[in-house]
């Protein structure tokens, strides 16, 4: 009598199936939900004879798309706690194809052989130690600080309540008063008119007819001895 085929649990195409050797380890019950997603999610990127263990790899904007996040910071968080606990190991670093397209970092799944090397089990050794999430390439370089004579300091909170209703003053040397006068040579003077003469020219003030006839008209001129008028 022939044997029954047995029936594939996935009906409609492949799985990625999490051991449960693996789902009972200390470190993965420790890991969070969203590291746990994330190695689910590296998984079914992996072959099923597991040639490709070593260069798997998924970039962080792909598997905050595939897990519903906009947050690739969460990702990057995400695959260092799947280092910190030995789930992971990472081969190679990303790079920038020359196609302009960039290259995620490639990784290794302990639990599976790389290569002709046997299985490590990193998670197996975990010390205890839970995870803290750092920074790749370190903290910021502090800043200069200011100077402490020109700037205010606000010992609580952000803003500084002034006591019993006075005004905060700012310190001097914050801001530099001006100088009280123009200083000698910056604007030229003119001089003094002498008298006779308009205030501010040199010429003499052409002399007034007003007795002689209407202010602003040419005088009437004076007979001579004949009687004609010059």
């Amino acid at each position: 009598m022939a044997k029954r085929k047995r029936r594939s649990i996935f009906p409609t195409g492949g799985g990625v199936v999490v051991p449960k050797v693996i789902m009972a380890t200390r470190a993965w019950r420790a890991m969070t939900p969203g590291a746990r997603l994330l190695w689910i999610e590296l998984r079914g990127w992996l072959r099923n004879d597991g040639i490709n263990n070593g260069k798997v790899f998924l970039t962080d904007r792909d598997a905050a798309s595939a897990l519903g996040t906009k947050s690739t910071r969460s990702i990057v968080r995400w695959y260092a706690e799947n280092e910190h606990y030995g789930f992971l190991v990472t081969t190679a670093h990303g790079f920038l194809g020359v196609d302009g397209h960039g290259i995620g970092d490639h990784y290794r799944f302990t639990d599976l052989a790389h290569g002709t090397h046997p299985p490590t089990r990193d998670y197996e050794q975990w010390d205890g130690k839970k995870f803290v999430y750092r920074r790749r390439g370190g903290t910021r370089p502090a800043q200069n600080p200011v100077s402490l004579r020109d700037t205010r300091r606000v010992p609580r909170g952000h803003i500084q309540k002034p006591d019993k209703g006075v005004s905060l003053c700012v310190p001097e040397g914050h801001i530099g008063k001006a100088d009280p006068c123009v200083p000698e040579g910056h604007v030229t003077s003119l001089p003094h008119p002498k008298a006779g003469q308009g205030q501010g020219s040199s010429t003499v003030r052409a002399p007034s007819f007003a007795k002689l006839g209407d202010i602003g008209s040419t005088p009437i001129p004076a007979p001579n001895s004949t009687g004609e008028r010059k």
